[in-house]
């Protein structure tokens, strides 16, 4: 009986030590202070956040199943899709479906599926496409 009175002792006493050492010895800052440096920590790992390769967001999207940089395939180049539009602003309208097609209009329809998926990107991942392509001109 005394060995077992003895076990639940130092047992206690192990985790009673365990739980005043987890629990003290840092001390808090209030919260205001807490809240000014945590604000500029998680703009910086915003900023730090790398931006979206054009030509391989171009590729993983799939638009370069019907179009290539030089070459006319399914549909026009990247470099005529460039020229044809004036603009970001133009090219942006088509690919969410607010204007008509101006490269090759007879293909409008061929394009009609694609239009859906770019009409449902958020706006950050179509300016890296729309980017993409106008630097190609």
């Amino acid at each position: 009986m005394k060995k077992v009175k003895m076990s639940v002792w130092a047992l206690s006493l192990i985790l009673g030590g365990a739980f005043l050492t987890s629990c003290g010895g840092a001390e808090q800052a209030p919260a205001e202070e807490t809240a000014a440096t945590e604000a500029p920590a998680e703009e910086a790992v915003a900023e730090a956040a790398p931006a979206k390769d054009g030509a391989e967001f171009f590729q993983t999207s799939g638009c370069v199943a019907c179009h290539q940089l030089d070459a006319k395939t399914v549909g026009p180049s990247i470099k005529e899709i460039a020229t044809a539009y004036a603009d970001a602003a133009a090219l942006t309208a088509f690919l969410k479906g607010e204007s008509k097609a101006i490269v090759d209009p007879a293909q409008e329809a061929v394009m009609a599926p694609q239009v859906e998926i770019t009409k449902k990107m958020s706006a950050e991942d179509l300016q890296v496409i729309v980017d993409y392509i106008m630097a190609n001109k």
